[in-house]
């Protein structure tokens, strides 16, 4: 059996930081993924690269008279009201072209014209399912929503990817009874546990971090699950070339290779994930860094039959 390399976007703009963020202080890099998106698209249709983008379903909006008119009755109550997008609501403007930050309708129609390229759902909201306050029905209704705004444009959902991994069986039943056939699990590892933000200590973060520099918890090649939706784990979070860890960008990237390897010469699976606006700033030398995976991918392809693939392709 062939291994099978899966890349997974998560496709939010400010929309997946607004609670830490806004435009002053994260718009660069918003904007920055606004070009980021199309030299992806290039990079990815030049080499053959299926590719899911998990979008929060917002974006999908033109206007924000469409915007407030799909918005679910059922909403999310956070014990910390911050983390509820439908909080921002008032500082949206007018449409996309006012207000790039908020909305990205043409970055979808890019998405859609691009060949091999799956879109699945983020939620409509940036929903976060692990934090104290959001009940099974608010998530209900914001996944329904995004599905409808989704057939709007003629997408069938089938993929979702969590923010911030946030999930338990219960939000997988729910996806499964909505259509939803795939998800992105996390990988192997306390470190990588889905837990909600306060449990999200400076331990973790150190050990996610080493790990992502030196590879030190394993490959993190995967089988994908059988029940349903499918479990198509991540592997590996694609950090940023930017900052002060630009230096260490080299062997991030050798980690990657090393797992991708591993993943085609034992005919398991590989998942590498980012969000757009990763690229938002140092994106020539971003670009540079995927190219490099990319290559290294079709190196694998020509040797080992290594496949691309989206989630829903499993």
């Amino acid at each position: 059996m062939s291994g099978k390399f899966v890349i997974s976007l998560d496709f939010e703009l400010l929309w997946g930081v607004r609670d830490h963020a806004d435009r002053t202080s994260y718009g660069a890099n918003v904007l920055g993924a606004r070009q980021a998106v199309p030299r992806i698209l290039d990079l990815f249709a030049e080499n053959g690269i299926r590719a899911t983008w998990a979008t929060v379903g917002f974006l999908f909006c033109e206007t924000k008279d469409e915007l407030i008119a799909a918005l679910p009755d059922a909403r999310p109550a956070y014990d910390n009201p911050r983390l509820s997008n439908y909080g921002y609501l008032e500082e949206v403007g007018k449409d996309e072209r006012s207000d790039p930050y908020y909305f990205g309708a043409s970055l979808i129609d890019a998405i859609q014209k691009t060949p091999g390229q799956e879109i699945g759902t983020h939620t409509m909201s940036h929903y976060y399912c692990l934090e104290d306050g959001q009940t099974l029905a608010a998530f209900e209704a914001d996944l329904v929503a995004a599905r409808k705004l989704a057939e709007q444009r003629r997408i069938a959902l089938k993929s979702i990817v969590f923010p911030r991994n946030q999930f338990t069986q219960a939000h997988l039943e729910v996806c499964a009874r909505h259509g939803i056939s795939h998800y992105r699990g996390n990988p192997i590892g306390w470190a990588y546990r889905a837990t909600k933000g306060a449990e999200q200590t400076p331990a973790r973060r150190a050990l996610r971090l080493l790990d992502a520099y030196s590879g030190v918890l394993g490959s993190q090649a995967f089988q994908p699950g059988h029940d349903e939706p499918i479990d198509v784990p991540a592997s590996r979070f694609l950090r940023p070339c930017s900052g002060r860890l630009a230096a260490l960008h080299p062997p991030h990237l050798a980690v990657i290779k090393r797992g991708m390897t591993v993943a085609a010469k034992a005919g398991r699976g590989y998942h590498l994930w980012w969000h757009p606006h990763n690229f938002g700033r140092g994106l020539d030398a971003n670009m540079a860094g995927l190219k490099v995976i990319i290559d290294h991918f079709a190196d694998l392809r020509e040797r080992f039959e290594m496949q691309s693939l989206a989630m829903e392709d499993f």
